[in-house]
């Protein structure tokens, strides 16, 4: 599998001017901050991005982006936003998630969890508990009680 890097320069501040009318940090099914689920990605052109493009098509491309200071990764399939991933910050009505312990997230959210699972990470040596919320279109990554990073999709009905 081959990976290629791009690298693409420019200012944020610029940008966060041109979309200061949209809500700031998540936003369940539908966006984190000014990335919205479903657009074409060329929508965010202007801004500083590393993308990494992978040969096999079962793996999105993904947009490494930093924006108020802190960095979060777009994944795309046929140009398009598909998921959000948030690792380092994720705001949710004035709250940040990552780093929040889990039980408190579950009173802010008011969901219980849909799937539960355990993967291990072998960089960090860590086996963290994911949990999908599917109809916050949320995956939740937790290590010793600690949400450690959100990814932000868009939850489909299937009826």
């Amino acid at each position: 599998m081959q990976r290629k890097n791009v690298m693409v320069k420019n200012t944020v501040e610029a940008l966060n001017d041109k979309w200061c009318f949209m809500e700031k940090g998540l936003v369940l099914n539908t966006s984190y901050d000014i990335f919205c689920l479903g657009e074409d990605i060329s929508k965010y052109e202007d801004i500083a991005h590393c993308k990494n493009h992978y040969d096999d098509p079962n793996i999105y491309d993904d947009y490494e982006i930093e924006i108020h200071g802190y960095n979060i990764e777009l994944w795309c399939e046929n140009s398009r936003i598909e998921s959000i991933c948030c690792r380092e910050s994720c705001i949710y009505k004035s709250h940040e998630l990552i780093m929040m312990k889990f039980e408190d997230f579950l009173k802010i959210i008011k969901e219980e969890p849909s799937d539960y699972d355990i993967c291990y990470l072998p960089n960090s040596h860590q086996n963290q508990h994911v949990y999908d919320f599917d109809k916050s279109g949320l995956q939740v990554w937790v290590w010793r009680s600690t949400i450690r990073s959100i990814v932000i999709s868009k939850y489909e009905d299937e009826q």
